[in-house]
């Protein structure tokens, strides 16, 4: 699904610039991962590449390689690649196509411009509405919507292209933590029933330590920490936002010694 081995990009001629890199990322179809960092991390820079939007980046392969659903990772372009990776950024609003007059219409774009059938196009309009919770949109007009609700339409669109990787860079900024959760869950009915891979993009721990498997850590461009979520958790503190009490435990505790208790941090923070 997806492979980068060492991989770094950047400015050959201007080595002092950004510098994303070097990462090594394997993750299987199906498989759940986050990338976790503050502002100015590279998690964008990083959900650009995988999204295959690497002609748009302009930079180099400084060292290493990558493979993406098969392709290497500076192939094509975004609208190529459009049909299986879905990049689901912030803001709603600048992902809506401007040119349809209803929710349906904006969420029919996509398939339609794929050249499906018309009961095809039908049939995957009405599945990923019903899994965003959008049907009682249908008729609304895009810019007419709030927030939460273009931000659940944006989301109905990316499902609607049937993606096997799907890229939400922190696609959920204006719902509720309640509607995130619901969210996530109905994402992932439709990862486990199509083998989707999903990769959660966000400055928090939570809800993302509900459902990824994985975790990698960015720094300013520097990939600090991978695996498993007790090999990250030591190095989140002043990374990551975390809440009070996990933030002066992990301050305070010695993994060496003291084992994090997983099982029990996802329980404790369970409406977070």
């Amino acid at each position: 699904m997806i492979s980068l081995q060492g991989l770094a990009i950047g400015h050959t001629a201007h080595p002092d610039h950004f510098q994303l890199g070097p990462l090594d990322i394997e993750l299987k179809e199906g498989e759940w991962l986050a990338i976790l960092g503050g502002n100015g991390a590279g998690k964008s820079l990083l959900a650009q590449l995988l999204a295959g939007g690497w002609s748009q980046l302009h930079l180099d392969t400084l060292t290493g390689e990558g493979v993406i659903l098969g392709q290497p990772h500076d192939s094509g372009q975004l609208n190529h690649h459009a049909a299986v990776r879905q990049w689901v950024q912030q803001s709603p609003y600048l992902q809506l196509s401007g040119c349809c007059f209803s929710v349906a219409d904006e969420v029919a774009f996509g398939p339609a411009n794929l050249g499906l059938q018309p009961d095809e196009v039908s049939r995957r309009v009405s599945d990923a509405m019903v899994l965003c919770h959008c049907e009682a949109l249908t008729a609304r007009h895009p810019l007419d919507l709030s927030g939460g609700e273009a931000q659940r339409v944006v989301l109905a669109c990316a499902l609607a292209m049937d993606p096997k990787l799907l890229i939400l860079d922190q696609a959920f900024s204006r719902l509720t933590p309640a509607a995130t959760q619901t969210m996530l869950r109905q994402i992932r009915r439709y990862s486990e029933e199509s083998g989707c891979s999903v990769i959660l993009l966000e400055q928090r721990l939570f809800p993302a330590a509900h459902f990824c498997e994985r975790f990698l850590l960015l720094d300013h461009g520097r990939q600090l920490a991978c695996g498993e979520l007790g090999e990250v958790l030591p190095h989140l503190p002043g990374r990551v936002i975390l809440p009070d009490s996990l933030r002066e435990t992990l301050q305070v505790r010695d993994p060496r010694h003291h084992p994090y208790p997983l099982a029990m941090l996802r329980e404790f923070y369970a409406e977070l």
